[in-house]
């Protein structure tokens, strides 16, 4: 394929996954995902940018400008890959369980022992009980589903991928750049 552009494309710079896993994995910005995501990615970018022209006509800043963009929002973006996969495998009566009040009272909460002690900044939980009132919240099956839908209504890969789009040259075809002066010539 000849180069119809003044820098080279995507393909031309990683034309399979192994070359770009070998440049990722050489590059101190590695191991931001996994290799599994890894992979995904590539076959991701080659997708939507695999015909674009690089931004940078130098190849090993247009690398580090990419291996950067997934060393920053990469992690994000596989923790949300996971969530997304348990939002998705979610059952009926997970999504309708609501959440639960516990409310307890201690009439001589200064005769705890040491073990009901926490040693974090949060208060302590009260080993003796002399009052306990709970209330169970159950969601209606219309407003899980609704819940569930907004939140599977937006899919957090194309928020990622489409943070590459400023590595890639912008134009609608390629050609000779034209240009005006001040006098409109």
């Amino acid at each position: 394929m000849t180069n119809m552009y003044a820098t080279k494309i995507f393909t031309e710079i990683f034309p399979d996954y192994n070359t770009f896993k070998v440049d990722y994995k050489g590059s101190p910005l590695k191991d931001a995902i996994n290799d599994d995501n890894l992979e995904i990615l590539y076959y991701l970018l080659y997708a939507r940018y695999g015909n674009s022209p690089i931004a940078n006509y130098d190849e090993n800043m247009f690398k580090y400008k990419l291996f950067g963009v997934i060393w920053q929002y990469g992690p994000t973006w596989q923790k949300r890959l996971d969530i997304q996969s348990i939002l998705r495998g979610l059952q009926e009566t997970d999504i309708l369980s609501g959440s639960k009040a516990i409310y307890n009272h201690a009439f001589n909460p200064g005769e705890i022992s040491s073990e009901g002690t926490s040693t974090t900044t949060r208060q302590p939980e009260l080993q003796y009980v002399n009052d306990q009132n709970v209330t169970n919240y159950e969601k209606s099956k219309m407003d899980a589903y609704m819940q569930l839908w907004d939140l599977l209504d937006t899919d957090v890969t194309s928020e990622f991928i489409n943070r590459f789009a400023k590595l890639f040259k912008q134009f609608v075809r390629p050609g000779a750049l034209l240009f005006e002066d001040e006098d409109g010539d």
